[in-house]
C-alpha cells in the first residue's frame, strides 16, 4: 500500500530522527525511534495519507495529543505531538487528503514537529519504517556535514533545519541565510533578534558552541558549529 505524505510540500523528514536507533534528543542516549519526524510550524494542516477511520485519539505527558487511523490493508498511521485534538470522533471515516489534525509541540518534544509512525496494527510498537510506505522519494536532510570549516550552503541549510527543529525558524531550510535566519539564529543564541549577523550575534553564537567568543567566524568557529550539528547538540 502506498500513502501520500500527510504534511505540506517544502517540509522534510529530519535526518537526525529516522526511524530506527538514533540518540534521544532528551534522553541524550540511544533509543528505538518509532517513526520519523518532520518540523513543522504549530497550526499546520496535516492531511489523511489514505482514506481511512479514527480509531484512536488522546493525550499524554510522552506524545501529547495523538491520534491513531487505520487504512485499508491492516495499516494504521499514527500522529504525535498534535496542537490540539482532532476535530474527528473515533469512528470519523475520511477521504484521502482531508485535513484530519494540525501538527503542534505538545507533550515531550523539543520543538514544533509531528512524530509520524506506520503501525500493523494499534498496538504501541507494532511499527514498521514508514518511507517505502511513501508516494515516491521522501526528501531528507543529509546526514552528515563534512567538518571543513567552511560556512557553505550545506552548512547553512542544516544550521537552519536545527533551528527549525527547535522552533526558533519558521521557514524552508534552502542553505541561503537572510534576514529570517538571522533572526532564528540570534533568537537560539539569546540576543536581539534585529536580523543582522553583526559582531554582538556573532560572539553569542561563539560563546553556545563553546569556542573564543571573538566576533570573527573563521575555520575553529564553523568546524565547531559543523560538529556540532552533526552531532544533534544545536
Amino acid at each position: 500500500m502506498k500513502l501520500s505524505q500527510p504534511w505540506p510540500e517544502g517540509y522534510n523528514i529530519n535526518a537526525r530522527s529516522p526511524y530506527g536507533w538514533r540518540k534521544h534528543p532528551i534522553a541524550g542516549r540511544r533509543k528505538f525511534h518509532h517513526g520519523v519526524d518532520v518540523a513543522l510550524p504549530v497550526g499546520t494542516e496535516l492531511r489523511a495519507p489514505a482514506d481511512g477511520v479514527v480509531v484512536k485519539k488522546g493525550s499524554g505527558a510522552s506524545g501529547g495529543y495523538t491520534l491513531i487511523v487505520k487504512h485499508a490493508d491492516d495499516v494504521f498511521t499514527v500522529y504525535y505531538h498534535l496542537a490540539k485534538p482532532s476535530h474527528l470522533l473515533v469512528g470519523s471515516r475520511f477521504e484521502c487528503c482531508e485535513v484530519i489534525a494540525h501538527s503542534g509541540n505538545t507533550g515531550a518534544s523539543t520543538g514544533p514537529h509531528l512524530h509520524w509512525e506506520v503501525r500493523k496494527s494499534a498496538r504501541w510498537g507494532d511499527t514498521v519504517d514508514p518511507v517505502p510506505y511513501l508516494q515516491g522519494a521522501p526528501s531528507v536532510v543529509p546526514a552528515a556535514l563534512k567538518v571543513d570549516g567552511k560556512l557553505g550552503r550545506g552548512t547553512w541549510k542544516a544550521f537552519q533545519t536545527a533551528l527549525k527543529d527547535k522552533g526558533f525558524y519558521k521557514g524552508v531550510p534552502d542553505g541561503r541565510p537572510g534576514v529570517m535566519t538571522y533572526r532564528a539564529v540570534q533568537a537560539w543564541a539569546g540576543v536581539k533578534q534585529d536580523g543582522v549577523l553583526g559582531p554582538v550575534t556573532r560572539r553569542a553564537v561563539q560563546e553556545k558552541l563553546g569556542v573564543k567568543p571573538d566576533g570573527v567566524w573563521g575555520r575553529l568557529t564553523i568546524s565547531a558549529l559543523q560538529r556540532q550539528l552533526n552531532e544533534g547538540l544545536i
